[in-house]
């Protein structure tokens, strides 16, 4: 009777995978559920059978996951403005708490903000560590 159980969550966890478009949200669970299922073909007992689904399970996911986000990322498309990361610059304007500070690069204004939230006086030189949207995330150069 088991192998019913077995059969109906490996189904029912492709068919919530199909939904969610390949997110990876539970195929670890059909796995695991196929899995279980050749053990209860195989008379092993109930408890056998729920240790193996949630230890394959578990393992799938531990070794798939991190596979899939590498390769299945999706469309990360480069822009110009990566370029900047990893340069230097002054900046033009405070960074508080309450403001965001501003660098000036090729005509362009940036807002810019603390990696670490904390305030930068202006006409300190700082590296460019990341861009978020259209704000530059800063790090003093004397940290």
């Amino acid at each position: 009777m088991m192998i019913y159980l077995w059969i109906f969550v490996a189904i029912a966890s492709i068919i919530v995978e199909v939904i969610t478009l390949g997110d990876l949200i539970c195929i670890w669970f059909a796995v695991g559920a196929l899995v279980s299922g050749i053990l209860a073909w195989l008379k092993a007992t109930t408890a056998i059978q729920f240790i193996t689904f949630f230890v394959v399970s578990i393992g799938v996911m531990l070794i798939v996951r991190p596979l899939a986000s590498k390769y299945l990322r999706g469309n990360v498309v480069a822009t110009n403005s990566d370029r900047l990361i990893g340069m230097t610059a002054t900046i033009t304007k405070d960074i508080t708490a309450e403001s965001w500070g501003e660098r000036t690069v090729a005509g362009m204004t940036w807002s810019c903000i603390s990696i670490d939230n904390q305030p930068v006086k202006k006409d300190t030189s700082v590296r460019i560590m990341a861009i978020d949207g259209v704000k530059l995330i800063v790090k003093p150069l004397d940290e």
